[in-house]
């Protein structure tokens, strides 16, 4: 079996079987950078495999082509030439098909992912710019205040334009630290970039809808994101007050504003359970080891796939 056909037989068993053992994995949220990292390798691995699997189809293509050999040599790059009996000008013909397929389905994608990413970005930028329009400008750089009956903060990223965006019914519930706790949360979205790398995410899922793996990942790390900036606001701000900061603003955001990075705007129990119970030593150097473990695989198994296959 050659290279090419092992790396396919890979992407396609991470892509479906993937997300299972990574939701156990990162569950616990214990160490949430690297999830975040665990669930971006596997993505990345899948990616990589079929790029590699396509660019080995594409050089035995050419090879084949320059040297004006008969295409029959073509199909074994996956691993076929012997086993079906094809006539030669058969097996060339479905040699060159399979290579046209996967460039014409690879251009299809990197199509659809480039205009989902532009939608997204322009919904978030032209958010940015009607809440610096809308709101009134406050003592905090990037923050901007709405009026609105509902308790919520978030962030909209916007180029230059990026906004913190806080209710005046938000600033009635929270005291001082408390508010200062949600600031340091948004801030970090925004140094850290989360909604860019959401964007990107939500794009292959939406691109590829029936790839299990893609539309986990963007679930997942979008929860775990949420935790990296709690990590953040603790660290400058104390545990209590991010916890109390939470429960204020656990009435609901609306739906104008789900599709941003807010405070209280998604997983709110599990980050509130995590804030509130500490865990062991021993439990975080355990999901270090399990989630660097599957880091480890996803990165290494296509590399040792190739090296085994060249043996």
């Amino acid at each position: 079996m050659n290279v090419a056909l092992v790396l396919l037989v890979y992407a396609a068993g991470l892509t479906w079987l993937g997300p299972l053992p990574l939701r156990r994995v990162s569950g616990t949220g214990v160490r949430p950078q690297l999830a975040v990292a665990g669930w971006l390798a596997a993505v990345g691995a899948v990616i990589a495999a079929w790029l590699a699997a396509l660019t080995v189809l594409c050089t035995v293509v050419w090879d084949s082509m320059w040297r004006h050999q008969a295409l029959t040599s073509c199909i074994n790059a996956l691993g076929l030439t012997g086993r079906l009996g094809l006539p030669r000008a058969m097996a060339s013909a479905l040699a060159v098909s399979l290579l046209l397929a996967g460039l014409l389905a690879t251009a299809v994608v990197c199509w659809r992912v480039a205009r989902q990413l532009r939608r997204q970005r322009s919904r978030s930028r032209l958010h940015a710019s009607a809440a610096r329009a809308v709101g009134g400008p406050t003592d905090w750089p990037g923050v901007v205040v709405i009026p609105a009956p509902q308790p919520v903060a978030y962030c909209a990223t916007g180029g230059p334009d990026s906004v913190v965006v806080v209710t005046t019914a938000a600033l009635g519930q929270l005291d001082g630290p408390q508010l200062a706790a949600v600031l340091a949360h948004e801030y970090a979205h925004l140094a850290g970039r989360h909604q860019d790398l959401l964007m990107v995410l939500r794009a292959i899922a939406a691109s590829l809808p029936r790839m299990t793996l893609f539309a986990a990942a963007a679930e997942r790390v979008a929860d775990l994101l949420e935790m990296c900036a709690d990590d953040v606001a603790v660290r400058r701000h104390g545990t209590t007050a991010l916890l109390r900061a939470l429960l204020a603003l656990t009435a609901g955001p609306p739906a104008a504003v789900r599709a941003t990075l807010g405070a209280a705007g998604t997983a709110t129990l599990a980050r509130a359970m995590r804030l509130a119970s500490p865990v062991s030593r021993r439990t975080r150097w355990h999901d270090r080891v399990m989630v660097g473990t599957s880091v480890g695989v996803a990165v290494i198994t296509p590399l040792a796939v190739g090296m085994a296959c060249h043996l």
